[in-house]
Parts: C-alpha cells; sequence; structure tokens
C-alpha cells in the first residue's frame, strides 16, 4: 500500500464523496485502505480523516459497512493517542447513536426493576425474596413503570404479586405477538 499516492488518492476521493457521485469498488477500497498509504500525514491522522470522510457518505449502509471496515482496518496500527480523537470522530454515526439509545434503555429497565426491589425488600423484607426475582423477568419498560406506580397502591402482598404476574403475562403476551409480526 505504500506504492499508492495516499494525499492524491483523498483528494479525488474527498472531490467524489462531496460532489455525491457514486463511488466504484475500488474508490471504497481505496478510502478503506488510504491510512495504509504513502501520505504527507502519519497513519493515524489519515484514519481520523478516511473516517470524517466516510461520514459525508449520504448512503447509510455504505456509510456503515465503510466505517466498520475502516476502524476495524485501522485498529492494528492506530496510536493509542489517536483512538480518543477517533472516537470521537465518529460518535455521531446512526449504529453508535443506536448502541447509546439501547445503553440508557437498559439502565432505565435496571433502575425500574431495582426501585420495586428495593420497595418490596423495604416493605416485606426476606420474605420478598421470590417476589424480587420475577421482577427480574420483567424487561419492559412501559410495563414496568406502570408495575412501579400500582404496587404503590397496592394494599397487600397478595395484591402485589398479583399486579406482578398481570405484568409478566403482559409481557408475555406482548412478546408473542411481536414473533407472530416479525413471521
Amino acid at each position: 500500500m505504500k506504492d499508492y499516492d495516499g494525499d492524491q488518492i483523498m483528494k479525488q476521493l474527498k472531490t467524489k464523496i462531496e460532489n455525491n457521485e457514486e463511488l466504484t469498488e475500488r474508490d471504497e477500497l481505496n478510502l478503506i485502505f488510504l491510512p495504509l498509504m504513502k501520505s504527507t500525514v502519519d497513519c493515524s491522522e489519515r484514519a481520523i480523516e478516511a473516517v470524517e470522510l466516510a461520514q459525508k457518505i449520504t448512503d447509510p449502509e455504505k456509510q456503515f459497512r465503510l466505517l466498520s471496515t475502516i476502524i476495524a482496518v485501522s485498529d492494528k496500527f492506530i496510536d493509542e493517542k489517536y483512538v480518543e480523537r477517533l472516537m470521537e470522530a465518529i460518535k455521531m454515526v446512526r449504529v453508535l447513536r443506536e448502541l447509546e439509545k439501547r445503553a440508557e434503555l437498559k439502565g432505565r429497565i435496571f433502575e425500574s426493576q431495582q426501585a420495586i426491589k428495593k420497595y418490596m425488600k423495604a416493605r416485606y423484607g426476606a420474605a420478598a425474596k421470590e417476589i424480587q426475582d420475577k421482577v427480574d423477568t420483567i424487561t419492559d419498560l412501559y410495563i414496568l413503570t406502570h408495575l412501579l406506580d400500582d404496587i404503590f397502591g397496592a394494599e397487600t402482598r397478595e395484591e402485589i404479586e398479583r399486579l406482578i404476574d398481570e405484568a409478566i403475562t403482559k409481557q408475555s403476551q406482548m412478546n408473542q405477538s411481536t414473533k407472530q409480526l416479525e413471521k
């Protein structure tokens, strides 16, 4: 790859991408391997430039594929000090945003489960362990939120157990409906 003029190829790719021209297979390969080519900038800096350039591609699937591949290739040689810059360059990528959303959702689900379990422990002590374990099986945030509201209004342990069992049943029904829709 050191025989290729990375600076010239970078200019050509930049022009094509900024003009929203279709990239050929060769262009895509050049973009992926751009950090390994001869250049006036070091390979770590060129990897960041390649990621920033790939982010300008308007086709989301192509953008994701190229970004993933550039990052995978660059991971082998990028200097540690450039890792943070590379992360900054890719943080707006759709996949990372989706991962952040999912992590946030999982965190909110976990917090809701913990709130219910703490309430049960405070109200019924160790005797609530079996009920607390059931709460861990409820992973739908909407159901957990409503369950928490309902539990605070419940007067007896039996009523709380019934509410939890109903929530588990609702979640199971939702999961079955989702599976049927996916078929």
